[in-house]
């Protein structure tokens, strides 16, 4: 049974729904990540990576691991105030520290530039880390950019991280799912035609079919271990669910863990209701495990 907490924030989701201006959808985003401070405990430093604007945070006064993480936000919106706590929760919970990455958004900066600015920074990070281990963590469109940045690392046969955590992937902008239409009702985040409309800012003259769009599309052989968590009740069910398959068909280690009843990145909400919390548990356990076993 969900909490009572998941249930209240739900409400509150339907009660007060993003607006669809994407200017208005980027001040609601931030004000959304400005309620949940970064607790005291967790040093910040900003700085650069890759040309662009990030944030290091980490609890640690040496970190052996570093992570990089690619927010969502429909590659329209978010940034640095929407996912510091996410990032300060990572960094806490791994003993890592972790990056968060303002990527340069559509619909000023279609692709490829989001996707450039994340193997920019990503390559800095390896420069910087020698031998350290990196790990890729990414939600919704972040998980898309990070799936993205993931294929094409695989394609030029560079150093690959070693592990990914995607949370609620957007990974087919083609919206061809059925989830799209059997879950919308149920899902008070992602609607379908909001997805439509940010997906043609961000594609602009690519087909949201091509694979370096679509990830759930591309080839992921030789690719690390991906640990894919989403929820029954999102509209983006089916991305994990055919980014997972994808995964497994290219025979990498994949975990994909469907939550009942879940709406799109609850984790991301992890202050506010115990099933986020618990969630975020696991992927960081995931994220550990496999720098321990690097």
């Amino acid at each position: 049974m969900p909490s009572a907490a998941y249930e209240a924030l739900v409400a509150d989701l339907f009660t007060s729904p993003m607006p669809t201006d994407i200017k208005e959808m980027r001040e609601a985003y931030r004000a959304m990540g400005d309620a949940f401070p970064l607790p005291d405990d967790v040093r910040e430093a900003k700085t650069t990576l890759g040309g662009r604007p990030c944030e290091w945070l980490a609890v640690a006064a040496a970190p052996r691991h570093a992570i990089l993480l690619v927010h969502g936000g429909g590659y329209c919106i978010g940034g640095l105030d929407s996912h510091r706590h996410l990032g300060g929760e990572i960094a806490r919970q791994t003993g890592s520290r972790v990056a968060v990455i303002d990527y340069r958004l559509a619909p000023e900066h279609p692709y490829p530039a989001g996707l450039d600015d994340c193997k920019r920074a990503y390559a800095e990070l390896l420069e910087q880390a020698g031998t350290e281990q990196i790990a890729l963590v990414g939600d919704s469109a972040g998980a898309g950019l990070v799936m993205a940045l993931l294929a094409e690392l695989l394609r030029e046969e560079q150093v690959l991280p070693a592990s990914i955590y995607c949370m609620s992937p957007w990974a087919d902008l083609a919206n061809t799912a059925t989830s799209r239409t059997l879950k919308c009702a149920g899902d008070p985040l992602a609607k379908i035609d909001q997805l439509a409309k940010m997906a043609g800012l961000y594609a602009g003259d690519i087909a949201v079919s091509d694979p370096r769009i679509s990830p759930a599309f591309a080839d992921f052989r030789g690719a690390p271990p991906v640990f894919i968590q989403a929820g029954t009740a999102e509209v983006l069910m089916d991305d994990a669910l055919n980014l997972a398959k994808s995964l497994a068909d290219a025979d990498v280690d994949v975990d994909l863990e469907l939550r009942a009843g879940m709406v799109h990145v609850w984790p991301w909400f992890f202050p506010a209701i115990p099933e986020g919390a618990a969630a975020l548990t696991r992927a960081c356990r995931f994220l550990s495990r496999h720098f321990d076993e690097g």
